[in-house]
């Protein structure tokens, strides 16, 4: 099973699946984006099995207890051909929703999986406890950590920018103006998402 951030293919499905979340007009601010976010720290978050029948028998009570050690937005997907012990099986990491989480896994183990083999499903998705479903403010848990924490205390202009398709964000606080902050947010998270080849990182708050 591989791990992986992103599959550059999957890079426009992780876009548009975020494109709705907040629009240029309407970024939240800091304090009232937090509100929205969900909790980290132990037993914060949970995984759901889409496909039971895709695990085998001794992986079964391994993946229920993986959710102590893996942390939200997260999906594995495999093809049910070759099954989730296989190369092709990719694990995607550190997304900011479950439906970026589920196209970045789909297509980096379609494009893993052999020719003959059935289209790679989600057998299983890592979310965060009393999730809410799709909408409204969402991070990764890293990233909310950190806006939870030392962002959303910060001296102001600040803004905050992410990545839909790497998980990538970027931050900046103490700036000299509102479009100075916009601008360096902007620039570190594209400084990070361009390692994994993605061009997409957008304002999601700003104060």
């Amino acid at each position: 099973m591989n791990l992986a951030k992103i599959c550059p293919v999957a890079a426009a499905l992780a876009m548009t699946a975020f494109a709705t979340m907040v629009s240029a007009a309407e970024l939240p601010s800091a304090k009232d984006a937090a509100k929205q976010l969900y909790k980290t720290g132990n037993r914060s978050t949970e995984v759901r099995i889409l496909h039971p029948e895709l695990v085998p028998e001794a992986y079964k009570g391994a993946l229920e207890k993986a959710a102590s050690i893996q942390h939200y937005y997260e999906a594995l997907a495999a093809s049910p051909t070759e099954g989730m012990l296989a190369p092709s099986a990719v694990h995607a990491i550190n997304h900011h929703t479950a439906a970026a989480a589920h196209a970045a896994a789909i297509a980096g183990c379609n494009a893993k999986k052999k020719a003959g083999s059935d289209t790679c499903v989600v057998v299983a998705e890592f979310l965060p406890k009393a999730y809410r479903g799709p909408g409204g403010f969402s991070l990764s848990y890293n990233a909310t950590e950190v806006f939870r924490g030392k962002y959303r205390r910060a001296a102001k202009p600040k803004a905050f920018a992410i990545s839909a398709a790497s998980g990538e964000w970027g931050q900046a606080i103490k700036a000299g103006s509102d479009a100075a902050a916009g601008q360096a947010a902007l620039a570190d998270c594209a400084a990070k998402a361009v390692r994994q080849n993605v061009n997409d990182c957008v304002l999601v708050s700003r104060d």
